[in-house]
């Protein structure tokens, strides 16, 4: 039997914490140089922090990264010369550090260390594929919108995820249309099908996430500086994090 992936694992939030759960891995905190051993190194640091990351990761071992994040991060990864790299949507929510997932399934994981992110994520009980890249691009402006329609609707009226799509459909539904239309206005590839159908049936199986705006640069207000549209300007006008 061949030996298990043993993952470094660079950060110590929950989704950190939970890849170190699932499996051999090494977890390196804030500041802590990667180890010289030969293998995936997860990147499980917020966006603000990866090119901090970045600086202490050697040229050679960046083709091992492996980046979770949300958020519009293409054109960063462009940049740097790692739009190669593997990189993982995550579709499911840790409570709080060292609770138990919550598999709201879809997660999907593209790049060289794919096959060996989605046996190390089934193993911690969350389903995951290995997709194209293309696929994985218009998947990641799926999981843009969510992150931002439920984050900021989450700010704004301080409920969980599961109660928005029973109390706020109507506005679920009109501030997706709203985004999807400013994405593709920017080149984005543009999901098929159900968009709202989906982003709803994922929150309905993780009803107790609690969402709210996070890395504005890379989500709400990417969006608000491309163009201004009526309800993500008057929601986002409404929050103090917007200020």
């Amino acid at each position: 039997m061949p030996a298990e992936t043993v993952f470094q694992v660079i950060g110590a939030g929950r989704v950190g914490l939970a890849l170190v759960s699932m499996g051999p891995a090494h977890l390196l905190r804030r500041g802590e140089p990667v180890l010289a051993q030969a293998g995936p190194i997860a990147v499980c640091a917020r966006n603000d922090d990866l090119e901090d990351v970045l600086r202490l990761v050697p040229a050679d071992r960046r083709g091992d990264l492996c980046f979770v994040q949300n958020g519009l991060l293409g054109p960063w990864f462009a940049e740097r010369g790692l739009q190669d790299a593997t990189r993982a949507l995550l579709y499911f929510a840790v409570p709080s550090r060292g609770a138990a997932v919550e598999d709201g399934g879809g997660t999907v994981v593209t790049g060289p260390w794919a096959e060996a992110l989605v046996t190390r994520l089934g193993q911690g009980g969350v389903a995951a594929q290995v997709v194209s890249a293309a696929r994985f691009e218009a998947e990641a402006v799926e999981k843009l919108l969510w992150s931002c329609v439920f984050g900021l609707l989450a700010e704004v009226y301080k409920a969980p995820v599961g109660q928005l799509i029973v109390e706020r459909r109507a506005e679920i539904s009109t501030l997706t249309d709203e985004l999807l239309d400013v994405a593709a206005e920017a080149g984005l590839p543009r999901p098929q099908g159900d968009v709202v159908g989906r982003l709803v049936a994922y929150s309905a199986r993780i009803p107790s996430y609690q969402g709210g705006l996070k890395e504005l640069p890379w989500r709400n207000g990417w969006f608000l500086a491309r163009r201004v549209t009526p309800l993500h300007g008057a929601l986002m006008a409404q929050t103090t994090a917007a200020r």
